[in-house]
């Protein structure tokens, strides 16, 4: 493939492992990703046109599993003007990304930015959280964001009380009245989550990634993805992106 816009315009397109074509993916095709499992490490790519497969492709993407990134591509310059009645209702899709026509050439670009981290990794995390559902209460949005800011350094639930100025009993009933998982399971979740990210982005050893954010080793570290999210480090080096890693731990919490 040696242009993305062509190769995929003006069909749906999955981008998934190992990443080096667009799989064509029908508008009907969308909802049958159902379950992380179904589309962990992928990505849904739009070429956005005009006409009437524009709307089929809005009302389709409207259904797609939370979490599944959608990455946005813009038609040319002469064709922007057939699609501004459809644009305003993009963002209600909450896209990862919408890039100018040209932007995306190569398999390899696309890559890059589905394991882009966050800018900030606490903000990200937590809109994403309350964009969810799963965080109803101010005082415990800012709560978590704190904690994702602390994770990569405090390794303990105790320490963590310490460095808020509060106790393990307040955070956890502002948690539990909130509907999110105790504080205990999000500070655990918090390090793996900018771990993973390093890993997507860091081609060092697993037990050099793994002592940055407190492991005792690769193996600790390994161990506690498999328990908490169902994936070994090797995996979530090759299933690109931070949203499915989100979903699958939210799924062992049976959220």
């Amino acid at each position: 493939m040696t242009s993305v816009p062509k190769t995929a315009a003006p069909a749906l397109a999955l981008f998934r492992s190992p990443y080096d074509r667009l799989l064509p993916c029908r508008a009907e095709s969308v909802e049958s990703l159902s379950g992380v499992n179904s589309w962990k490490g992928s990505a849904i790519i739009w070429q956005l046109s005009g006409g009437p497969g524009a709307m089929a492709s809005f009302e389709a993407l409207r259904c797609k599993p939370y979490g599944l990134p959608l990455i946005v591509l813009l038609p040319p310059p002469a064709g922007i003007r057939s699609v501004l009645e459809i644009l305003p209702q993009v963002r209600y899709l909450s896209p990862r990304m919408i890039l100018p026509h040209g932007l995306v050439d190569t398999p390899y670009r696309l890559q890059q930015i589905l394991a882009s981290p966050p800018r900030s990794v606490a903000a990200t995390l937590t809109d994403y959280m309350v964009r969810r559902g799963l965080l109803r209460r101010r005082k415990a949005a800012r709560e978590f964001q704190r904690i994702v800011e602390l994770a990569p350094d405090t390794p303990s639930i105790s320490a963590l009380s310490r460095r808020m100025y509060t106790s393990r009993r307040t955070l956890g009933r502002h948690f539990i009245s909130s509907g999110i998982p105790v504080p205990s399971h999000c500070l655990q979740f918090a390090r793996l989550f900018h771990a993973a990210l390093q890993l997507q982005n860091d081609e060092n050893a697993v037990f050099r990634i793994a002592s940055r954010f407190g492991y005792a080793d690769g193996f600790t570290l390994s161990n506690q993805m498999k328990r908490m999210i169902g994936h070994r480090p090797s995996e979530v080096r090759e299933l690109l992106g931070w949203e499915w890693i989100v979903e699958a731990w939210l799924e062992r919490e049976g959220r």
